[in-house]
């Protein structure tokens, strides 16, 4: 499926279910994915929960927690984490939203890095994480 294509059904959805397949469309699609481990729970017909893990090539593995509800046909991520690591449990990054880092320039959206610095992030679903990877993973492996 091609960016624009995907973009503009990813921005078009009336119901959860929608985008519950949307994400595991995208997820396989993604280059570095080789195996997911998703569950889903739908909390009502415009709103749910993601959660699991997705195996990538090069031996990481990026943990997934998504609350997501649709909005004028839009999903909206309320609350996120993704987070990036080493098979044997060695912290790489992290993204989320949770609203302790005031300071920060794109608050509450923010990204944990190796190093213990905290820095304004513009990623805030998963298919931002997943267009990241190439960049997070090159500098790694």
């Amino acid at each position: 499926m091609g960016k624009k294509t995907s973009d503009t059904k990813r921005n078009i959805m009336e119901r959860i279910a929608d985008y519950f397949s949307f994400f595991l469309e995208a997820i396989k699609e993604n280059m570095w994915v080789r195996n997911e481990e998703i569950s889903f729970r739908e909390i009502s017909e415009k709103e749910g929960y993601i959660r699991g893990t997705l195996y990538l090539h090069g031996g990481y593995n990026l943990h997934v927690a998504e609350y997501v509800t649709i909005k004028q046909s839009k999903p909206i991520a309320i609350k996120y984490r993704y987070q990036l690591q080493t098979l044997d449990n060695r912290f790489t990054v992290r993204w989320d939203n949770a609203p302790h880092h005031k300071t920060i320039d794109s608050f509450p959206h923010h990204k944990h890095c190796r190093n213990g610095e905290t820095v304004a992030s513009v990623i805030n679903n998963i298919f931002d994480v997943l267009k990241s990877l190439d960049k997070e993973l090159k500098n790694e492996i």
